[in-house]
């Protein structure tokens, strides 16, 4: 995603929240393709860790999407934003919830990825 267009602010402190926000949206969203991306290599190499690794990282999504909502709803009560400040905060809060439902969806394929390991290693006994 490219550098989003902030308008600047009287309050140089408004805008260091809005891209505190902008770079933990950033982190959470480097993070859950992360996720994606090894819980798809799981099933494709058989990697049962690697599968277990990507359901215990879902936690740090959730924690991802508590911590930038909490900041967006301190930044609306302090700051009072209005118009297109206001419009982004929304976009980002609906954009972190959306992540985070990508993060559990790379969570379940880690589950039926061991869940298929397991159940093969059951046919050979």
């Amino acid at each position: 995603m490219d550098k989003m267009n902030l308008t600047k602010h009287i309050s140089s402190q408004f805008n260091e929240e809005i891209e505190q926000v902008r770079n933990h949206v950033m982190a959470m969203g480097g993070l859950i393709e992360q996720q994606l991306a090894d819980a798809l290599n799981a099933i494709a190499s058989s990697d049962a860790d690697l599968a277990r690794q990507v359901i215990a990282n879902d936690l740090k999504v959730n924690d991802w999407e508590i911590k930038i909502d909490h900041e967006c709803t301190r930044i609306i009560a302090k700051r009072q934003p209005a118009a297109s400040d206001l419009r982004l905060i929304m976009a980002i809060i609906k954009t972190i919830s959306d992540l985070e439902r990508i993060g559990d969806e790379a969570e379940r394929i880690a589950k039926v990825a061991l869940e298929s390991f397991n159940s093969a290693q059951q046919d050979l006994l």
